[in-house]
């Protein structure tokens, strides 16, 4: 299973991704994978959508992100 895991900055940034992006995407807010950084965060986990459109999607809107992983398992 592929997973694109969108992390964040700061809590805000998730939180206001989660807001916007709530009725409009299917995704997971998750604490950030242990392959993706040891430290205390929020990750957008997302499970079918391709990580051009979604980059795309998140600028087009403004929004704050730190990056976008795609993590097969």
């Amino acid at each position: 299973m592929t997973y694109i895991y969108v992390t964040f900055k700061t809590t805000n940034d998730a939180l206001n991704f989660e807001e916007h992006f709530k009725n409009v995407l299917p995704f997971w807010l998750i604490p950030v994978p242990r392959e993706l950084s040891h430290s205390c965060g929020i990750s957008a986990r997302f499970k079918d959508i391709e990580v051009d459109e979604l980059e795309k999607l998140i600028i087009s809107n403004q929004l704050n992100f730190d990056q976008i992983h795609k993590i097969t398992r």
